[in-house]
């Protein structure tokens, strides 16, 4: 395989398509994952000022419990790829921790191919519903009134990160040796 890159830099060796695929999908779910944090950070200010709102200056907030829905969803598809890139989802590993190497390769491998299989299903359902909203310009019933394909728009995307990191992962444990 003739390596990618070569002719930018002499000095240094070329880094195959692969490595270049994985410190891409690295970076974007590093990214995903500190916009993720910020999510936090403004789901706290929301609900501390809903709260100030309803118990301080007695003036209940209506539409805070819907934007803070929507900023879980955010949340959770931020921050699902890179939770997957660094092992940081539930995982049961009784019998995995005994196995030998090479059947702690096959494991990962199949997890990872399992992985891609619910990513990828995910982003048909997800593109199909996103496609359903814009349509029928459906909003939310709340009190926003938000065009529902925006808070749909993130699982499209903590999905394709999701999946670009299954794959990354995948094309490492199979190019490992056992």
């Amino acid at each position: 395989m003739k390596p990618l890159f070569s002719s930018f830099n002499n000095t240094e060796e070329a880094k195959p398509a692969s490595s270049v695929l994985y410190y891409l999908t690295v970076s974007g779910s590093k990214l995903a994952a500190a916009v993720g944090a910020g999510v936090v950070v403004l789901m706290m200010l929301v609900v501390s000022y809903s709260v100030v709102n309803r118990y301080i200056l007695n003036t209940p907030i209506t539409w805070t419990d819907e934007l803070s829905g929507y900023l879980v969803v955010a949340l959770v598809m931020l921050g699902a790829a890179d939770a997957l890139r660094r092992g940081d989802h539930i995982s049961v590993d009784l019998i995995t921790a005994r196995l030998a190497k090479r059947g702690k390769q096959l494991v990962e491998i199949w997890s990872c191919i399992v992985v891609l299989v619910f990513s990828f299903v995910l982003l048909i359902s997800s593109k199909k519903t996103i496609e359903y909203s814009v349509n029928f310009e459906i909003v939310s019933e709340g009190y926003l009134e938000v065009p529902m394909w925006i808070p749909q728009s993130f699982l499209i995307l903590g999905g394709s990160l999701v999946f670009l990191v299954a794959l990354a992962k995948l094309t490492r444990a199979v190019n490992r040796d056992t």
